[in-house]
């Protein structure tokens, strides 16, 4: 082909390329319709034109929209208020105990019958009626010791020294020692030793 025709060959090609054609593929029509697309300039707009078509009092509108919805209230750093504890109106009125605070008080104390709060300052340990008692609470068996007068220093350290002797945990609540285990035989001959006369094992 001679260069001429060449050329006049191209050209018209390229002018069918942009022309609408039945016969052509919808993927070139469509690319065809994207180049006849029109621009309108609003007329009508009064303000400060941002780029993306928005008038500047709009797109702060929307700006301040979107931080409501974005913003988080966090509460890192800031105190917990305490909640205030209703006083009752009746001073004298006391907590109700839940069942098994009532029967480890009646264990303590004998169904209200022994207080071992009390403390006399001049008490004999063969004037004290020393009361022995094991007693089960769940699955554990406990050994419990009510009945002392002797001053709660005096209780502590007997309870410290029951603890070495019998290898086991122990405590001192109201007045009253409580030993871990079964151990009311071994506490009866150490109390008689101390001179706890009186000493006895309740069944």
């Amino acid at each position: 082909m001679k260069p001429s025709s060449v050329c006049i060959f191209l050209a018209i090609s390229l002018c069918n390329a942009f022309q609408p054609n039945q016969n052509r593929s919808p993927q070139r029509q469509i690319s065809f319709e994207l180049y006849k697309k029109k621009f309108t300039i609003n007329t009508n707009l009064v303000g400060d034109v941002s780029s993306d078509g928005l008038l500047a009092d709009q797109k702060k509108a929307k700006r301040k929209e979107q931080d409501a919805r974005t913003a988080v209230k966090s509460t890192l750093g800031v105190k917990s208020k305490k909640k205030k504890k209703k006083l009752s109106k009746n001073p004298t009125e006391t907590k109700k105990l839940s069942k098994k605070a009532e029967k480890i008080a009646k264990q303590r104390t004998m169904n209200g019958t022994v207080d071992s709060t009390l403390q006399a300052g001049l008490s004999l340990p063969e004037d004290q009626d020393v009361q022995i008692q094991s007693v089960k609470r769940g699955s554990k068996s406990l050994t419990i010791i009510r009945g002392l007068t002797c001053s709660m220093d005096e209780r502590k350290k007997m309870l410290k020294e029951m603890k070495g002797k019998l290898g086991g945990g122990g405590t001192l609540v109201e007045g009253v020692l409580e030993l871990q285990g079964s151990h009311a035989d071994k506490i009866l001959d150490l109390m008689k030793k101390k001179g706890f006369l009186k000493a006895k094992i309740l069944k």
